[in-house]
């Protein structure tokens, strides 16, 4: 298996491990503080598992492997970690998950000018066509704001949130590929700590009901997983091509929304959700054609 494959692989696997994630945040019910508290906790456990079980006693030199570029991107990573659970709070997960599916393209700018990887002429049509379905999933949120409580002015904030956190990933990611030669997955505990001490400071309570925990800590578990190999397949192949895979995230993410909750998609999440992810799929198609060549 060559070394892109493999980093396909890795990426394909991380963000399916992702999947659940939005449901799980849905189904523990909780502050959304709360939920960050114990979500950084049960992360950050999960990764130091998972090193502790590849590098032994090395645990602590991958650690410090990592210097001020890790502590870098665990810090953006844990901002679009933070501001992806309060978007969910605010507006439906379909909505969340569709302006997120754009990361591959905020990624190939911020790589622009990060690492000067020049997007070619078909990213920016995508780009173009990618907005065009962005507008439709937010229409609906630019509504008139009279009262501060009026449900438009809170599906707007989080569609703002989610913006952000797409944003502060994409310069995650980028710094990821700059720095391929160095195991970045250490950086996750710098992002769980992040996500973590926001709820530390802002949440009111601690307590959670036993259900609400389980559903919390499978979710940290999970996002360990997915973390670690979204983390690692840059180091195979451009941080662009991993966010690629993002798309297939929104998919998978909107059913289990629509199974497990019932939160069923509005018409212009579906029509706009359709345009961002066909474009975003043969956007991937006609990359990865033309490096074969």
């Amino acid at each position: 298996m060559n070394n892109h494959l493999k980093g396909l692989l890795i990426a394909f696997f991380g963000v399916v491990m992702l999947t659940p994630d939005p449901v799980l945040v849905r189904l523990a019910d909780a502050d959304t503080f709360t939920i960050l508290f114990w979500r950084g906790i049960f992360y950050a456990l999960g990764v130091l598992a998972i090193l502790y079980a590849t590098y032994r006693k090395n645990t602590f030199k991958e650690l410090k492997n990592i210097g001020r570029p890790g502590i870098w991107i665990g810090l953006l990573s844990g901002i679009g970690g933070v501001t992806f659970i309060a978007a969910i709070q605010y507006t439906s997960i379909a909505k969340v998950l569709v302006i997120i599916s754009t990361a591959p393209m905020v990624v190939a700018i911020i790589s622009w000018a990060i690492i000067n990887e020049r997007p070619k002429l078909y990213t920016w049509i995508s780009m173009l066509i990618i907005v065009t379905g962005i507008y439709i999933v937010m229409k609906g949120d630019t509504a008139v704001i009279i009262n501060p409580e009026d449900t438009a002015y809170q599906h707007l904030i989080g569609s703002s949130l989610a913006v952000i956190s797409i944003i502060a990933g994409g310069y995650s990611f980028a710094l990821t590929r700059k720095y391929s030669n160095v195991n970045m997955v250490p950086a996750m505990i710098v992002n769980a700590f992040v996500v973590s001490f926001v709820g530390l400071v802002f949440s009111s309570s601690f307590y959670l009901p036993f259900d609400s925990l389980m559903y919390v800590l499978v979710g940290g578990i999970l996002l360990a997983i997915a973390f670690s190999l979204i983390t690692i397949a840059p180091r195979f192949i451009p941080a662009s091509e991993v966010a690629m895979f993002m798309p297939l995230g929104t998919i998978f993410g909107i059913l289990s929304a629509w199974l497990v909750i019932n939160e069923q998609p509005s018409s212009s999440s579906l029509l706009g959700g359709s345009i961002v992810v066909i474009t975003l799929f043969f956007h991937a198609w006609y990359s990865s054609k033309l490096q074969t060549k």
